[in-house]
């Protein structure tokens, strides 16, 4: 029997998920995760920072960072009252690392990551 691809995708998006709520965690942000594949995926915050992120995970492709993008730019539209000091992230996490990307008026911009790199297998 053949197995879901979306269930494998959503598996592995979980995992993602679950390694970047741990990691920002340890670094002391409160971290909440939404349901039902609400966007943005994971809230954060600490006493001077409100991180709304996005939580990709890929294989290592040449199309696989621009498919995301391009993904995530779109959802990052979607956010209406966003407050200024919040940032809007994108994390994806791709060959055991991760790979960070910003929105900002409409331009997405590859950024430092705030969290260590570390597998979850």
């Amino acid at each position: 029997m053949k197995k879901n691809p979306n269930k494998s995708a959503r598996s592995k998006g979980n995992k993602a998920e679950a390694l970047l709520q741990r990691q920002l965690e340890e670094q002391g942000y409160e971290v909440r995760r939404t349901h039902l594949s609400a966007y943005p995926d994971i809230i954060a915050w600490s006493k001077d920072e409100l991180l709304l992120i996005e939580v990709k995970s890929r294989t290592d492709q040449p199309s696989a960072l621009s498919k995301v993008k391009s993904v995530f730019k779109a959802s990052a539209k979607t956010l209406n009252n966003v407050p200024n000091w919040a940032q809007v992230l994108c994390y994806v996490y791709i060959s055991g690392h991760w790979v960070a990307f910003q929105y900002v008026d409409g331009i997405i911009s590859q950024i430092q990551s705030i969290v260590t790199e570390e597998t979850y297998g």
